[in-house]
Order: C-alpha cells, then structure tokens, then sequence
C-alpha cells in the first residue's frame, strides 16, 4: 500500500475503531465517507452485476436534480462523497451535481468510461482542487474489466472496450496539458474467470495510461448492497451464493506476477478488500474462514440509494434523507441498533466477500 493509501487507512481505521471499542450507544463520528449512488441505470450489461436483472423496475426511481442537491447539503463538509450507480454518467445533470457538491466536498466518481467525451474530461478536470485534501474532484476510477474483446465480452457491449481505452488516452493526455496531478486515475476491475488470466495486462494499460491506482475488486455475490430494497436480517445471517470460478492455478500465477510487478510500477497496485494472496485464492475456492475477517466500516461509511435512502451497506433503511436531517438517520435507531449487532457479531456470516471486511488473520477455532 503506497503513502496515500496507508494515511486514509489509518485514518479510516482512527474515526471507526474509537467509537467502535467506546461508544456502546452504537453511535458515529460524522463518516468519512459516502457513497451516493444517483441511479441504478447502466449503459451496460455486466456479468457479475446483481443490478442488471432488476434496472427496468428501478430506472424509474431516480431523484431530480434537485433533490439530490437538497441531499448534497445534508452532508457533513468532512465528507468524502463517491458518486457512483450503476452508471452516473447516465445522468445528464451529473456534471452539475458533481459541480454542486464540490463546493463543499471531497468527491470521487466511479464509472465505466464508455460515456465520457472531450468534454466531460474538461469539466472532470475543471473541478480538480490543487492538492488531494482540498475540495473538489480528487479521483476518478474507470472499470475496465479486460482487454479489447474480454471486456466486452464480460459487460456483454461489443466495441465498449475501445471506446474505454480511448477515452482514457484523452483523459492522460488532457491532465499533461492542464498540468494537473489531479484527479487521481485509478484502473479498476472486478477479477472474474473471465479475466482472471489478463490480470497482468490490466497493470499493463494502468501504466501506458498513467494511472495512480490499479485496484483489483474481489467478487462480491450478496445481492443485498446496492440500495434497491429493505431487506430482512436474514440477508446477513446467511452466507452469500458460492463464487462461480474455475481457474484456481491462473489466479495464483497471476497473484505471483502482481506482487512481482508492485515492486517496479511507478502506481499503486491494491486489492479491495485488502488480502495476502492465499486469502484471495481461498475466497474464489469458497474456502473463506470467515471469523478471521472483522468490520468497522458502519462505523466511517454509509451509504445512499437512488431513491433518497441512507443505509449501512446490506440495504437496510436508516431513513430517507429528504426527511430527515444526515444525523437522524446516520445515528438514529436503525443504524445504532445494526452497528451493536455487528459489533457484539464482529463479523456476519453475510458479509464474506464484502470489499470493506477487514482480515485480521487467522483467528483461534
């Protein structure tokens, strides 16, 4: 983990742990960060995504323009907000609301780069800030799921990765002429059977594209995390469908290269969640020990659905934001009443495969 990382780790871990150990109420600090999901409508078709099945029934959900600005305002300053979806760029105002909250706020977006155009790298670098802690546009990551015809065969969108990579060309060669180090670039991917054996590759195009982050997602198969519904405790009391995976003996050589290629990248190359190699290849195995692996995440992070609707991360209603103020919601009794039951729990059977659980090692049986 590069500088960067190790800080906002470490201060992830300050503004959980305390209130974690201390504070039995189950109340928070304000949360370092939140994730703001403005739509659950994709211009793609990901294998992997739990969305996709379900977008003709939540496309129409989404919140005006002005709805999520009333939204934006509720948000401690502090906060660092993710915009994120689907695929935010769907949105015609997202530029504007990205605008909007920059004024205030650290932001990030997360997309799949297919949309982006000249001009929206213009108005992307426009709101960079001068340093990572001042306000304004601190990161963009781009999912790239493959090279050339495996990653369109992963988002099911022929042609989608050279538009990608195109898009990722103008956006290095923009923030050279603007002479900005910011908004940090960060190439992710979800690593799959699909992919898995490109994994090397995909540091590859980080670099020829100038990227600050090469972040590899371990997959996630609970459906349950994306805002689209309340949802019952049994979704995480119940451990996740099993990973579907075949190519064990690829991963592990491409584990081997990685960390081989971490040593001489000028970026950072991370795993999300963090996991030593035999810990990655156990979750794709369906092997996870999941009492070695602890959460404070509740504790730093939330969440908000297209619809208005804070939650922790399995989508559990907290309140709807155009109702209530952040702090009712973010410490009211749902929210409370959740992070003593993860604590007293220290981890759900639920959450193996969660990018946010923390492995702790293994752990006494």
């Amino acid at each position: 983990m590069g500088y960067l990382g190790r800080l906002y780790h470490l201060i992830d871990l300050s503004t959980a742990l305390v209130p974690y150990h201390f504070v039995k109420s189950g109340r928070a600090f304000t949360p370092l960060r939140v994730a703001l999901m403005v739509t659950h409508r994709c211009n793609l078709r990901c294998a992997m995504c739990m969305i996709v099945e379900r977008e003709a029934e939540l496309r129409e959900k989404d919140l005006s323009t002005n709805e999520l600005k009333l939204i934006l305002h509720k948000i401690p300053s502090r906060t660092l907000i993710t915009f994120t979806g689907g695929e935010p760029f769907v949105r015609r105002d997202i530029i504007d609301l990205m605008h909007h909250a920059s004024r205030n706020h650290r932001i990030n977006v997360i997309t799949n780069g297919v949309l982006l155009n000249d001009e929206k790298i213009s108005q992307l670098l426009a709101l960079a800030p001068k340093r990572v802690f001042q306000k304004g546009l601190i990161l963009v990551g781009v999912s790239v799921q493959g090279i050339g015809e495996v990653h369109d065969a992963v988002v099911r969108v022929k042609g989608a990765f050279d538009k990608v990579r195109a898009n990722l060309l103008k956006f290095r060669e923009e923030r050279k002429k603007w002479g900005k180090s910011l908004p940090l670039l960060d190439i992710k991917s979800v690593i799959t059977d699909e992919n898995v054996e490109q994994m090397d590759k995909l540091v590859d195009l980080a670099e020829e594209m100038g990227a600050d982050f090469c972040t590899f997602q371990i997959v996630n198969t609970q459906d349950s995390s994306y805002g689209i519904e309340d949802v019952p405790e049994e979704a995480y009391q119940t451990p996740p469908p099993p990973v579907r995976f075949t190519k064990i003996d690829a991963l592990r050589t491409q584990l081997a290269k990685i960390e081989e290629r971490r040593k001489k990248v000028p970026f950072e190359i991370r795993f999300n969640p963090i996991l030593p190699p035999e810990e990655i290849v156990k979750r794709y195995q369906n092997a996870v020990h999941i009492e070695d692996y602890g959460c404070y995440v509740p504790w730093s992070t939330a969440h908000i659905g297209p619809t208005g609707n804070l939650f922790p991360c399995y989508s559990i209603n907290c309140g709807n934001l155009l109702e209530k103020s952040f702090d009712e919601a973010w410490n009211g009794p749902v929210f409370r009443e959740f992070r003593r039951k993860l604590r007293e729990a220290e981890i759900f059977p639920g959450c193996e495969g969660c990018c946010f659980i923390s492995y702790r090692g293994k752990r006494k049986k």
